[in-house]
């Protein structure tokens, strides 16, 4: 199966605004310790397939949670929503090489935004649905 954070990481890294903001540091999961600089975490918050009456369709619909994180409230909300004007009714392919996926569609679900003490930086996050195919 083709990993969809990677898909999104190239698929990020692929526009020059973002890339202005935090240069390669899209991480999956969680930002290394001692990054505190603008900052991207992909995470895949779940994603049940799709069946039908002979079994799976093959379409993923992925919650995908996207947080911008930077040393300011106000940065981290312009680096969320260059990630938004990016991704939202996205559909095409994301990835390089063997980990080129097709989406049928990216959606915004739900969003937050918070401080983390431990880290000493601002969050401004995302979940996106991304319909996906599985192969």
């Amino acid at each position: 199966m083709k990993d969809i954070r990677k898909a999104l990481r190239s698929f990020l890294l692929a526009d020059a605004a973002i890339v202005a903001v935090v240069v390669d540091r899209v991480y999956a999961l969680r930002i290394p310790q001692g990054v505190k600089a603008s900052s991207i975490v992909v995470t895949r918050v779940s994603g049940p397939g799709d069946y039908h009456l002979s079994g799976p369709s093959g379409l993923i619909n992925a919650r995908i949670q996207i947080d911008a994180w930077a040393i300011t409230a106000d940065a981290a909300a312009t680096l969320a929503n260059l990630v938004k004007d990016r991704i939202d009714g996205y559909r095409g392919t994301m990835g390089t090489g063997g980990n080129i996926i097709t989406v049928h569609g990216v959606f915004v679900a739900d969003l937050r935004e918070d401080y983390d003490d431990e880290a000493e930086l601002y969050r401004s996050g995302r979940d996106f649905f991304v319909h996906h195919l599985e192969l």
